[in-house]
């Protein structure tokens, strides 16, 4: 079924969802910050402010990278909720705090709109090619009207009662992600002091049980960024991976309690963008440790 649909954020990950949309057929338009981004995506209609998508589309999804990105495209002159609501649904798939994710569902259901926060898993492969985790939280009719477009750009949808869970939730699934990169990175230091090669302890580690799947998936990246040579594409940046982490403690330190394993791959994130790797891809984490 075609639908009126807009992408607000055209970074990275919302591109492809955009192409993704336009290829199912889809009326799609968009915006972003850097017009550039819209005028460069063959069949979307750009718009020049979030309210003009929202008056141009029966559903739209919000793409951003964080609360501080987030807060004027909702909230600015032009912001989404200048737009015509009362006969749209926002989908947000940015990955955002729970709260803040809840003050976004509020704010536009107080103008009239429907609400469904949908961060994903996954990135721009699975993004192109459908195959993204949905982690869909909101009202049921809600996510019900969203699933012709969920599922175009998903090939798993976990649904959850309330827009802060699908957040919390993709803050939960990005921790043990994160961390097995710098894990395989710690691996494979101390297995360079036996002679034993990165490409072995790669290929090792990504098909033994103590090996995330996207090790396995994300190898020859890895390989590349440990030989020195930056991955060919980047998936998911390793600004967006420190800001992911800061998310995460930021959340437990709001709840009360420690995230150790959090601080520590947080750190190694953060001296690996202050050193100037925050634009390669998170496999670059894994070659960190090795730089020396």
């Amino acid at each position: 079924m075609a639908l009126r649909v807009g992408v607000v954020g055209l970074g990275r990950m919302g591109t492809a969802m955009a192409e993704r949309l336009i290829e199912r057929g889809h009326q799609v338009s968009g915006w972003n910050r850097t017009a550039s981004r819209a005028a460069s995506i063959g069949g979307l209609v750009a718009k020049s402010s979030p309210a003009e998508v929202v008056d141009a589309s029966d559903i739209v999804i919000v793409m951003l990278l964080d609360e501080e990105a987030a807060r004027p495209v909702y909230h600015g002159e032009a912001g989404l909720l200048a737009g015509d609501l009362k006969s749209c649904l926002i989908i947000d798939m940015s990955t955002l705090k729970p709260g803040d994710m809840l003050a976004n569902a509020e704010a536009v259901r107080a103008s009239g709109g429907e609400f469904v926060a949908c961060p994903v898993g996954g990135t721009i492969g699975p993004a192109r090619s459908g195959k993204l985790l949905g982690l869909a939280g909101g009202e049921t009719a809600a996510i019900e009207r969203a699933m012709p477009v969920l599922s175009d750009l998903c090939d798993r949808i976990e649904r959850f009662d309330s827009p802060e869970a699908a957040a919390a939730m993709k803050l939960a699934i990005n921790l043990p992600l994160l961390a097995a990169f710098q894990a395989l990175g710690e691996s494979a230091l101390m297995a360079r002091g036996y002679g034993i090669a990165a490409e072995r302890v790669v290929g090792i580690i990504g098909k033994s049980p103590g090996g995330a799947p996207a090790i396995g998936l994300r190898s020859a990246a890895i390989l590349s960024e440990i030989g020195g040579d930056r991955a060919e594409t980047v998936g998911f940046s390793l600004d967006a991976a420190e800001k992911d982490l800061r998310l995460i403690d930021e959340v437990g330190r709001e709840a009360g309690f420690d995230m150790p394993l959090t601080e520590t791959v947080r750190g190694q994130a953060h001296d690996a963008v202050r050193e100037g790797w925050g634009e390669r891809d998170l496999a670059a984490l894994a070659a960190f440790s090795l730089r020396a």
